[in-house]
């Protein structure tokens, strides 16, 4: 079936010589994989690989034919162009971290309107912001509502977190109970705004302690989801930020 829908791209791996295999996150459908034949030839004059660079939001002409095998798309275009984060070498980090989470987290072949809204909003406010630098903490924070893994909060005063049952406590058991700065952190992005990042966590090494513990809550409640290998990339980009 002949779709068009808003997608937005997630990653992309090579196919044969010429060819790539995208993954998309599409409004109409969830995620969804396409092999578009020819990309990476001159020939190829239809489609042109920029459109596929992580996170940018397309819409799409697409033959659906919901098999769970590959898809084809036979058009793009770009919806939203991104005015600064091609050009800023922390969003555009920002952005390849992200991809690779929601690539590696996001499995629903079906509608989500609410996650889609959230995602592309979140990208449209990262690229007219000039205050991002604990965007990407807030964005994975947020983010747990929609895998359905969000702490509870109803005892957030106190100083534990128990980071199997997702609760805050007033113990700690083993190595899964995590408190200190790291968990006081957590609890200031808890219902926060992105307006809100620029005066949350200012130390290189505070924003990596928590990365670190919002990356393992991650790979202790969602199946088969690793660590991002582009992690230590930004870690290294943010050292002086």
């Amino acid at each position: 079936m002949l779709i068009s829908t808003e997608a937005i791209a997630l990653s992309s791996i090579k196919y044969s010589e010429s060819s790539i295999i995208i993954k998309c996150f599409t409004l109409s459908d969830g995620i969804k994989s396409y092999l578009i034949k020819g990309i990476r030839s001159q020939k190829k004059k239809s489609l042109n690989i920029g459109l596929f660079q992580p996170l940018t939001i397309l819409e799409i002409d697409a033959n659906h034919r919901n098999t769970g095998n590959l898809e084809s798309i036979r058009a793009a275009k770009i919806v939203s162009p991104y005015k600064t984060i091609p050009f800023d070498i922390i969003k555009n980090t920002i952005v390849l971290f992200l991809s690779e989470v929601l690539s590696k987290s996001i499995q629903e072949e079906e509608k989500n309107e609410n996650l889609y809204d959230f995602i592309k909003k979140s990208l449209i406010w990262l690229d007219s912001s000039d205050s991002y630098v604990n965007f990407h903490i807030h964005f994975l924070i947020k983010f747990f509502k929609y895998l359905g893994i969000s702490p509870d909060e109803s005892n957030i005063h106190l100083s534990f977190f128990d980071m199997i049952n997702g609760a805050f406590c007033d113990y700690s058991k083993n190595e899964n109970y995590i408190s200190g700065s790291v968990i006081k952190h957590f609890k200031e992005f808890l219902g926060t705004n992105f307006d809100e990042l620029c005066v949350t966590i200012e130390s290189s090494l505070q924003r990596k302690e928590l990365l670190e513990f919002l990356i393992k809550y991650m790979q202790i409640h969602l199946e088969d989801f690793r660590r991002p290998q582009s992690l230590n990339i930004m870690y290294d980009l943010f050292k002086k930020r």
